[in-house]
């Protein structure tokens, strides 16, 4: 299935080599501004093309828009790089640099891609506009939280895909709530369906994400060496979680002098598509303030 997928899906946008390997990047839309939004997504989700589709869709007459695959993702090849935060931010600023797409940007982040947002603006200030946070995690949280306990759901994933278990469930119509494959899925147009389950069942739990798991700690200090980002816009859109979670996204207000936060109710961690409509106000909102910005008006007026 794997094989036939292949070729009944071959990518769009651009294949573009980085690093010795191929990695791949959809870009739409021209917008009425001059900001490039690029959409990072969290760790395992199997496609960024499918999983940012409603949001570049809806954004595309206000901003270019991009979303790219990680290394053994989507459609980018697989690596023997480590997964640090350093590599996998000089990554993305490569295939940016080398597919064209100049910035400023504002880069839209999801669940723990918030680290590689936060590392973009620090080696990169000058490149980012402004931050919006998907449901991201601070550099405190991911500094302490349990690589092993990613590592297992990663393996127990893992071998859900090569049985062929979450193929066979998905089949008869059951989706399991990993990858926000039972919020998405339902959403989108037909024509993409086929493409964004054939992506699930062949990178759930893909061993390409162990690097960047097994990383996690040590990245998430790097990020929190790095220091704040002083006065770069910085929107926080979360989940109403458990208090945990809301504490974790209130350490996130330190990051910038310029944050806001906000927690969406009755959302899910893919808060992209439990609440696709408000988060894509969001970020038109947030387009608008960050090029007000540019033009020497304050981020809060």
């Amino acid at each position: 299935m794997q094989e036939k997928e292949s070729q009944l899906f071959p990518p769009p946008g651009k294949i573009i080599s980085v690093q010795s390997h191929d990695m791949h990047l959809y870009g739409t839309g021209t917008g009425t501004g001059k900001s490039t939004i690029v959409f990072i997504p969290g760790s395992g989700t199997p496609n960024a093309f499918s999983d940012f589709y409603f949001l570049q869709k809806e954004l595309q007459s206000y901003a270019r828009t991009v979303s790219y695959d990680r290394a053994g993702y989507g459609w980018s090849a697989k690596t023997t790089n480590p997964r640090t935060i350093d590599t996998v931010t000089e990554e993305l600023h490569a295939l940016l640099e080398k597919a064209n797409e100049p910035g400023p940007y504002l880069l839209a982040a999801h669940s723990l891609g918030s680290l590689e947002a936060l590392r973009f603006a620090q080696k990169y200030p000058d490149e980012v506009k402004g931050i919006v946070l998907l449901d991201g995690g601070s550099p405190e949280y991911y500094a302490n939280d349990s690589e092993a306990k990613s590592y297992v759901l990663n393996r127990i994933m893992a071998g859900l895909r090569v049985t062929g278990l979450v193929r066979a469930l998905g089949n008869v119509g059951i989706l399991l709530p990993f990858s926000g494959e039972n919020l998405r899925y339902p959403l989108l147009p037909v024509e993409m369906k086929e493409l964004d389950a054939a992506m699930y069942y062949n990178h759930l739990g893909d061993a390409s994400n162990l690097s960047f798991i097994t990383h996690m700690n040590e990245n998430a200090q790097a990020v929190v060496e790095g220091g704040y980002l002083h006065d770069i816009p910085l929107l926080i859109l979360s989940s109403d979680g458990d208090q945990e979670w809301g504490e974790v996204q209130q350490q996130l207000l330190h990051w910038s002098n310029n944050s806001v936060q906000e927690t969406i109710p009755a959302s899910a961690h893919y808060i992209h598509w439990s609440h696709k409509e408000i988060v894509a106000s969001k970020l038109v909102e947030m387009l608008r303030m960050v090029e007000k910005k540019s033009l020497g008006i304050p981020f809060d007026s």
